[in-house]
This record gives structure tokens, C-alpha cells and sequence, in this order.
């Protein structure tokens, strides 16, 4: 097919993204992120716009961890070190007055700025607790 050819051409299921427009779309959920918009509403738009799976969206928000993690400063490095510092005090006096739900809060974002926890699992484990407290 002559390089012009089939540009404008709508593409079909299992065709691949060519790279650019792959690093187009990871950038543009990268900005997403960065504007703390959850992550629902990220795979919302993608889907809507891109024609694609919730996979694939998770992919995508996956990749634009990773680059966040590569480009990752010192600088920034050190604010997330003050945060993590805060977080704990946050939760050691919660527990201290024995407010749970703060110290939850808390230790969820210190999970966060870790990254020790994927939303999914997470999401699985409230599921996996509101199922045990009805149980009785």
C-alpha cells in the first residue's frame, strides 16, 4: 500500500495504535493524573474517545506511572518525604485519640505516595470487608 494510502482509513478491531499516538494518549492520561482527576472518569474519557477496552485505559494509566517514576527530581523527591513525614503524624495522633477513620485516611495516602497499593486490589479489599461485616 503507497505510504498515502489508507491514512484517513478507519481502523479495525486489532489493528495497533502506532507509537506515536500511543505516547500521545499516555501523556494525555499523564495530564489527567496530574490534575487529580479519579481514575473512573479517566477510563471514562478514554474509552469515549479512543474506542477502547478498560484494560487498555488501565495500561495507559499504568505506563504514565512509570514515566512519572522515571522523571521523578529530587526535589520532588523531597516533598514527597515532607508529605510522607506528615502523613505519619496524621495518623500516629489519630490512633493516639483512637480515630480510625483519619488514621485510614492517612495511611491510604501514605499507600499512595508509596506506591504500595493499585486501586483495583484496593477496591477489592472494601468489597472483600463490607462483604465480611454483614456477615456477621
Amino acid at each position: 500500500m503507497p505510504p498515502t494510502q489508507g491514512l484517513l482509513e478507519p481502523r479495525t478491531r486489532g489493528d495497533k495504535t502506532p507509537k506515536i499516538d500511543l505516547q500521545a494518549r499516555i501523556l494525555k492520561v499523564g495530564t489527567m493524573l496530574e490534575e487529580a482527576m479519579p481514575r473512573h472518569m479517566i477510563i471514562e474519557a478514554c474509552m469515549a474517545e479512543y474506542s477502547v477496552s478498560r484494560s487498555t485505559v488501565d495500561r495507559y494509566i499504568e505506563e504514565a506511572h512509570r514515566q512519572f517514576k522515571e522523571t521523578y527530581t529530587p526535589q520532588m523527591q523531597r516533598s514527597a518525604e515532607i508529605a510522607k513525614r506528615r502523613l505519619e503524624t496524621i495518623y500516629y495522633r489519630a490512633m493516639k485519640k483512637e480515630d480510625f477513620r483519619t488514621a485510614l485516611a492517612a495511611q491510604a495516602q501514605l499507600n499512595k505516595i508509596q506506591g504500595l497499593c493499585d486501586e483495583r486490589l484496593m477496591a477489592g479489599l472494601r468489597r472483600s470487608d463490607t462483604n465480611q461485616r454483614h456477615n456477621y
